[in-house]
């Protein structure tokens, strides 16, 4: 049931009435009569759901990857990082120095400890857990990104906020973690998780999984993962398309963590920023995938495109034959997350049998013609997008954000085996798990190498724009190999009837991006911040 997003609104408009500093300082509590905010039991539970606010939404889970190799966007917020053109000043930088969300999630840890004996213990503990995670959480999305950070675990004035400095990186990850298992996994469960959306012992444990992934712990990893799948409580939907439709939202068991939506009071602009002009939500095509990404996905054969004339694979001259003047057979007898996943030029937006609109970038007479709008690559997103809905909903998007689901478990779980290179049969079948959800052959038992290859493209193409492309990208250090040179889009026979692919831009990289650069209106108000290498 979607049912705490009613009190993330109500304690997102008691906040929206504080000001806060731009980078560390905290709520003016002079402004605040706590005794009021901290004394009734209704007003202190919409409070705790007010820190779920804070979580990934639209920007960390569907946007992401226009920072990635997997796509660009329309405007420059996110494909300067994208193309390696973003600086201190960027947009996107100042965004990911979250020290607003910490200012106002210790202001609420400060307030449960005001309503201490409004409380029972198992309520304050409890509702302290889940606002600790959400703090953790935050904190981990900072360290990843810059680094050395400032550690603030209380509120400050804005003199005092003005001389923190950079504490090491270890210091922070050490604190996250002590939070995480001795403060957050004992209490979670205290009192039972009844409310949807609420964080439970899986979602602590599937993120200490990631953590500890992603800071190369593959034992921990492993256990967390073991956790999770021993609960018994979560599984993989039967339907990779429907997983990202609003539809399925009250009645699949794969996703651990989302971050909730409902329509109309709170909602997301996703149906009409990722859609089409000439498709019912009259689309602004924001986010574009690439060529690149589009190749990944593999022939239904279970190999590369691109190897299937070699092969003498069946699918190749089905393709060709398939070929007409309005539809793209490139895109037929694929890896079925790809019509999961991307619109491409021609492809029908169908529901049932109905065809509603068709993606005419390569139509002269359509609305998003590339000839008029350069910007295009030739392919959108339709994961996310609700197929169903009408005008009306194009601002009224209702989709949750998954931010933590059943399939990254079993992957979690492979690569850590993969990076052990132990237990290899195993990595092989929680892989296998997740391909045949969409029947995609099984791969081989084979060497360490070759399953670690297996591997990222397994999560690649599973996660395509849910938000981990470039976390992977950072953590598996390859940004000198997937983030440089000239990325392309579609074959776009209106530009040229014999273009090989439409070129985007032009990419670069340097190492100093495995951190983004402190934002420099932080250091500006802050001189005892210091700058990442690099950046200066």
């Amino acid at each position: 049931m979607k049912n705490i997003y009613i009190k993330i609104l109500i304690g997102t408009f008691f906040l929206s009435m504080i000001s806060c500093d731009d980078f560390l300082t905290t709520p003016p509590l002079d402004k605040i009569p706590d005794s009021e905010w901290w004394s009734d039991k209704q007003q202190i539970s919409m409070m705790v759901a007010k820190a779920y606010s804070y979580t990934y939404g639209i920007n960390e889970v569907a946007l992401a990857d226009c920072i990635s190799d997997n796509a660009t966007h329309r405007e420059s917020n996110l494909k300067q990082v994208g193309n390696g053109t973003h600086t201190t000043h960027s947009g996107y930088v100042r965004s990911q120095w979250r020290y607003d969300a910490i200012a106002n999630l210790n202001y609420i840890l400060e307030g449960l400890e005001k309503s201490k004996d409004k409380l029972s213990e198992a309520e304050f503990k409890q509702y302290t857990a889940q606002v600790k995670f959400i703090r953790a959480f935050v904190y981990y999305h900072m360290l990843f990104n810059f680094g050395d950070i400032p550690l603030i675990t209380k509120t400050l004035s804005v003199d005092e906020a003005r001389q923190t400095s950079r504490q090491p990186r270890s210091e922070v990850l050490n604190f996250i973690l002590n939070e995480l298992e001795n403060e957050v996994l004992p209490n979670i469960e205290l009192i039972p998780v009844t409310e949807s959306g609420r964080v439970n012992k899986q979602v602590v444990e599937t993120f200490l999984a990631r953590l500890s992934l992603y800071e190369g712990d593959y034992d921990n990893t492993i256990r967390y993962c073991n956790n999770v799948i021993g609960s018994g409580k979560y599984e993989l939907f039967s339907s990779y398309d429907a997983l990202f439709r609003p539809q399925s939202d009250e009645t699949n068991k794969e996703v651990i963590f989302e971050r909730q939506y409902a329509s109309p009071l709170y909602v997301h602009e996703l149906n009409r920023n990722l859609s089409y002009a000439s498709s019912v939500y009259s689309g602004w095509s924001h986010v574009l995938p690439l060529q690149e990404l589009v190749d990944e996905y593999e022939c239904l054969n279970g190999h590369s495109v691109s190897e299937c004339q070699e092969r003498g694979c069946e699918f190749f001259q089905k393709r060709i034959n398939a070929e007409t003047e309005t539809h793209r057979g490139e895109y037929d007898y694929r890896d079925p997350r790809l019509n999961a996943t991307i619109i491409w030029p021609f492809k029908e937006w169908k529901v049932g049998n109905t065809v509603r609109s068709v993606f005419g970038v390569d139509d002269p007479n359509s609305k998003e013609y590339i000839v008029k709008e350069t910007f295009m690559t030739g392919f959108l997103v339709t994961k996310w997008v609700d197929l169903e809905g009408e005008f009306a909903d194009r601002t009224l998007g209702s989709k949750n954000m998954t931010i933590l689901r059943y399939a990254d478990v079993l992957l979690m779980k492979a690569e850590a085996l993969i990076e052990k290179n132990q237990d290899l049969q195993i990595a092989v079948n929680l892989i296998n798990e997740v391909r045949n959800r969409v029947n995609m052959p099984k791969i081989e038992l084979a060497n360490q190498e070759v399953l670690r290859e297996k591997l990222r493209h397994e999560r690649r193409i599973e996660f395509a724009f849910e938000g981990t492309r470039y976390n992977d990208i950072i953590r598996w250090k390859i940004g000198d190999k997937v983030k440089k040179g000239k990325v392309y889009g579609a074959r776009m026979k209106a530009i040229s009837e014999d273009m090989d692919h439409k070129y985007v831009e032009e990419r670069f990289w340097n190492d100093k991006m495995y951190l983004l650069p402190i934002p420099q209106e932080a250091i500006d108000n802050n001189p005892n911040l210091t700058q990442n290498k690099g950046w200066e």
